[in-house]
């Protein structure tokens, strides 16, 4: 038998340095580019640039459905600030909350099924109209003045005004935190508003020269040399982020750590460009070569103010005040969550409705890391009491008509828990109380699934006019999270969809083809519609447009049909994605 070097039959093959050294240096960027992809975007968000993805055709329906068609562009001239009333509008209004279901249009029709849900199931006969007619005549084109179909910014949360110079608009978000502050102020995050960037290069940088020095150990020249030029460039891009970390937008205020803190309420101040794309939170991004926050292309957290809890009432009624339905928009963000991606997430959603209201967030302290989970699931539990005291003092101290509540993934924990506590110290003192809430949505629940049928539904029925439960199979964070837990979550569908009687339950499998497929409550154009019908229209699953019943033995729950995440973006020109879906 010939040697190696001898035998014809044999490839030629490069060293052995070499060979080690092209595959892990190519191993390493490849996972270099995973990261910064990771990254680029805002957490739980969707990046920008991904390329137009389809929904699988198992949940097309079967007659094509007219895409959503924008209307033209709100001339830039139209400001949209409002003015703040006299002191004397502080205090808030006294509200009679039994009187929103007979003075809601919803509820004095008698063809219209009951927006209030018993324990039992009610024949479809006796409860609801004829069933509705093909998905072809019921998904139709908005009508021109639904605001949803007319741009980001034809409406504006209450509070919040459009720079049409600047082109942003400015959304103030009222906030509640039990994290602790900060030792740094917002104004002292000057590299891009974002950290990230700077511990990716400068991590990188220290790994790829220590692998160099090792190549130089193991006397292999060829992988020492190609890991010594990546880890001088990587020290050169992280030195070209604290350069160019000079403060370029003015920000102030405070902002806080992952850290266990006292319960503390502000005011926020959001910057959301002209150029923002509907199911975005636009953020700098290192794949567009993106150091520095630009609020003219970026969502941007500008302030966050603490104020007491008089200031707080005070501001927070007078802004109500101002909102055509004097309502209020609750967001409880999930696990991996860190406070300055919360506010601005509020702020998105808030906008991409679009929602007339006030805009509220409650940030508890997620650790903002992906590897924080268990410290997370310490802290929902945690942060329940503050939680559902903040959410009483909305109820009694906002003087707003309406509430409505949308947590999201872990952030459902202690929503949930705090609303069943709410609801039974109601009963102690009334025997038949009024709902203090109007909608209460539960995104992605990760919530154990049969806990949630049996110890939180019946409970949140009584609290609530109306819940809301919105499930995917294709979530795989909590397909992960089964796996840990060892039994299904409340957000999952498939098999393990939860329909129960007194919630409504959203199938929205297809319509996030992101990675994990779990930010689809504010990254899809559709789910933002439905959002928008269910809260704003206050519209039942049996009237909104893209929904389509599918039975469960006696119950019924309902599949969403529409355009995957990133595929609508907002234009004032057709684009091809605007016709129908085939």
């Amino acid at each position: 038998m010939l040697p190696a070097q001898l035998d014809p039959a044999r490839p030629e093959s490069a060293p052995t340095g070499v060979r080690f050294s092209h595959r892990v240096t190519r191993d390493l960027v490849l996972l270099a580019l995973l990261v910064v992809t990771g990254c680029s975007g805002e957490r739980g968000g969707q990046a920008m640039g991904e390329p137009e993805a389809h929904a699988p055709e198992a949940h097309a329906p079967e007659a094509q459905i007219e895409a959503i068609q924008p209307a033209p562009e709100v001339d830039s001239d139209v400001r949209l600030a409002r003015e703040a009333p006299p002191a004397s509008a502080a205090v808030p209004p006294t509200i009679d909350r039994g009187a929103r279901k007979s003075a809601d249009p919803v509820f004095q029709s008698d063809s219209e099924p009951s927006m209030a849900f018993s324990s039992e199931m009610v024949p479809r006969s006796l409860s609801e109209p004829p069933p509705p007619p093909p998905m072809a005549a019921r998904v139709a084109e908005p009508a021109p003045t639904d605001p949803i179909a007319t741009g980001p910014f034809a409406s504006l949360p209450a509070g919040a005004s459009h720079d049409a110079d600047r082109a942003f608009a400015t959304v103030a978000v009222y906030y509640a935190t039990d994290r602790q502050r900060d030792s740094l102020a917002l104004s002292d995050y000057n590299v891009s508003g974002n950290r990230d960037a700077l511990v990716l290069l400068g991590g990188s940088s220290i790994v790829f020269l220590a692998l160099a020095g090792f190549g130089v150990l193991r006397r292999r020249p060829q992988a020492a040399l190609g890991f010594s030029a990546f880890g001088v460039v990587s020290a050169l891009a992280a030195s070209a982020v604290l350069l160019s970390g000079t403060a370029n937008i003015e920000k102030h205020g405070v902002t806080y750590s992952a850290d266990r803190g006292t319960l503390v309420k502000g005011i926020a101040e959001v910057t959301v460009p002209d150029t923002h794309q509907r199911g975005m939170v636009e953020r700098p991004s290192l794949l567009r070569f993106e150091i520095r926050e630009d609020q003219r292309e970026h969502v941007v957290l500008t302030s966050a103010i603490e104020l007491s809890d008089s200031d707080f009432q005070r501001r927070l009624a007078e802004t109500v005040a101002l909102s055509p339905s004097q309502d209020l928009l609750v967001f409880i963000h999930g696990y991996n969550v860190d406070f300055q991606s919360a506010i601005r997430r509020t702020a998105q959603i808030a906008v991409d409705l679009p929602f007339e209201g006030v805009p509220v967030c409650y940030s508890w302290p997620s650790q903002g890391t992906l590897l924080g989970y268990t410290v997370d699931e310490n802290n929902a539990a945690w942060t329940q009491t503050h939680l559902k005291q903040f959410l009483l003092d909305l109820a009694h101290q906002s003087g707003a008509r309406s509430i409505n509540v949308v947590a999201h993934s872990m952030g459902n924990r202690p929503t949930t828990g705090a609303l069943v506590e709410i609801g039974w110290q109601q009963r102690q003192t009334d025997s038949q109380p009024s709902a203090l809430f109007d909608r209460v949505v539960l995104a992605a629940p990760d919530v154990d699934a049969d806990r949630f049928r049996r110890d939180l539904a019946p409970a949140l029925t009584s609290v609530a006019e109306h819940v809301t439960l919105y499930a995917s199979s294709d979530d795989q964070a909590l397909i992960a999270s089964k796996q840990v837990h060892g039994y299904p979550r409340a957000g999952e569908s498939g098999d393990d969809i939860v329909v129960v009687p007194g919630v409504e339950t959203i199938d929205v499998s297809g319509i996030d083809l992101s990675l994990l497929g779990h930010s689809y409550y504010g990254d899809a154009p559709s789910m933002l519609q439905d959002l928008y019908q269910l809260v704003r229209n206050r519209l039942p699953a049996t009237q909104r447009p893209q929904l389509v019943p599918r039975p469960l033995g006696a119950l019924t729950y309902w599949q969403l049909i529409g355009q995957p995440s990133g595929q609508h973006r907002f234009s004032a020109e057709p684009s091809p994605i605007d016709s129908p879906i085939k």
